[in-house]
């Protein structure tokens, strides 16, 4: 198409333009959209002007999308991530090229800052041509009230949240997500950022005063939603269990359903009663994760690269990771790990998008390179079970883009 130009939103009027059309296509309450791609947006922690990319015809934003930038975790690694959202195309000028356009842009942009990922909720069939696969899983817990913690709980209140709460909500996130991979790094100011989205949630609070556990939930048809909880130990999940019970019962819902992943605490707790556990995963759609820098990405994950070799796994290996032809070699030498653009011994070739579900431990090196894993001969194929283990993917909706 002539006359396009694809780039950062520059001018006022450029990005009241991209936030209108972002709004008009991905919120079913435009005022709703509007502020949040608007002044919330706009605040997120991290958000520059030049997040949001566009496509401009004649003076006219015909597409858009924008980026938000977090930290996910791996284990002990930290990985820099780009979160794609409202990626849009005005209704006059779809069937073009033009979302494709601001998406190669994009992904440009991420390369010339030097992100190590980027993720995406997105339709299906369309953004695995840019390295994204389907990485997170979604995860459902269903328990009938007259099923709910019949065990004695610990005396607790349930009150609304409070902003003095924030920090206590903060520590209990992140303890219960130790173990969840690719799950989004909070500081307060993330809460704060969405506080709109936040004042109707609970915490509990104890006999001597102190939050214990927290909950978001909502009414959803016949069942509670429960989107996101924490607590601050294992003991408090019967008390938490029977407070969404409570608030279940006075929305006249019969189930509560908690949206969180099997690592997390409270499902944990939930194995030892009468439920019912879901997962459901979307070919080349949904949660979908990309490696923007192959080499950044690999040297991100060496943290938790030692740290599992630590564990007695391993010792002195090597293998070459030859992604989309490239090679990287993964060295562990006493402990130690380097990763370098070399070749070398055990040599393992993989495109952009297995490695990610790698990364993220979504899927298990036999499972994604069945056909292609060396003998068993050598160090090689155990040394790359170690560093890529399963693991349990998963974003909180608070936290979608």
């Amino acid at each position: 198409m002539d006359d396009v130009i694809v780039r950062a939103a520059e001018t006022d009027e450029e990005l009241r333009q991209a936030n209108d059309l972002m709004a008009k296509a991905h919120f079913s309450d435009y005022w709703e959209g509007a502020e949040w791609v608007g002044p919330q947006g706009m605040g997120y922690p991290g958000f520059r002007r030049e997040h949001v990319r566009i496509a401009l015809h004649r003076g006219q934003v015909a597409a858009a999308l924008r980026l938000t930038t977090d930290t996910i975790r791996v284990g002990e690694a930290r990985l820099k991530m780009a979160g794609f959202g409202c990626v849009t195309t005005d209704k006059a000028y779809r069937r073009r090229g033009l979302t494709s356009l601001v998406m190669d842009d994009a992904m440009h942009y991420l390369r010339e800052h030097r992100f190590h990922a980027a993720m995406l909720f997105g339709i299906p069939d369309f953004y695995h041509r840019w390295g994204f696969a389907t990485a997170l899983a979604e995860y459902a817990t269903v328990i009938h009230l007259r099923d709910a913690s019949p065990e004695t709980a610990p005396a607790c209140r349930i009150r609304k949240i409070k902003p003095g709460d924030i920090p206590a909500v903060q520590r209990m996130h992140a303890a219960n997500d130790e173990e969840t991979a690719c799950s989004l790094v909070r500081s307060a100011a993330h809460i704060s950022n969405k506080w709109a989205r936040w004042e109707n949630a609970r915490v509990l609070i104890d006999e001597k005063g102190r939050v214990t556990a927290y909950l978001r939930g909502r009414p959803d048809g016949t069942d509670y939603l429960v989107d996101e909880a924490g607590v601050a130990g294992y003991d408090a999940c019967p008390a938490l269990i029977r407070a969404a019970a409570r608030l279940a019962r006075a929305e006249c819902a019969g189930r509560v359903k908690f949206l969180a992943p099997p690592s997390h605490p409270v499902i944990r707790h939930l194995l030892a009663f009468r439920a019912d556990h879901a997962m459901r995963t979307d070919r080349n759609a949904n949660g979908m994760l990309a490696v923007v820098d192959t080499g950044e990405a690999l040297e991100s994950l060496v943290p938790e690269w030692e740290r599992l070799l630590a564990g007695g796994a391993g010792g002195d290996a090597e293998v070459t990771l030859v992604v989309d032809r490239r090679p990287w070699r993964v060295r562990a030498l006493r402990g130690a790990v380097d990763v370098a653009a070399a070749s070398g011994r055990n040599k393992i070739p993989l495109n952009a998008r297995e490695l990610a579900q790698l990364i993220a431990g979504y899927r298990h090196p036999e499972e994604v390179l069945h056909d292609r894993i060396p003998p068993s001969r050598g160090d090689g194929p155990v040394f790359l079970r170690t560093l890529f283990p399963k693991r349990v993917p998963f974003v909180w909706a608070a936290d979608r883009f």
